[in-house]
């Protein structure tokens, strides 16, 4: 369950009691998880729209795909 307002999204992983707030660039983050991707394939998509750098972008989506991961938000998929 997520909801977006002013301050951002807000996430609910299953299970979960505390819902996860993203902010600034994890908004874009979220908006960029509209369907199943690899990581490497995120933080490309991120660089390419933003133009910026892919290691600062890696860097930014690191800790918010993790949060994510550990907030039973998103699952890694084999």
């Amino acid at each position: 369950m997520w909801r977006r307002g002013d301050f951002g999204v807000v996430v609910l992983g299953e299970g979960r009691p505390e819902p996860l707030t993203l902010a600034g660039t994890g908004v874009a983050i979220w908006d960029a998880l509209d369907r199943p991707q690899r990581r490497r394939d995120l933080v490309d998509r991120l660089a390419a729209e933003f133009g910026a750098d892919r290691a600062l972008v890696a860097a930014d989506v690191a800790p918010v795909v993790d949060d994510l991961l550990r907030g039973g938000v998103l699952e890694v998929v084999t």
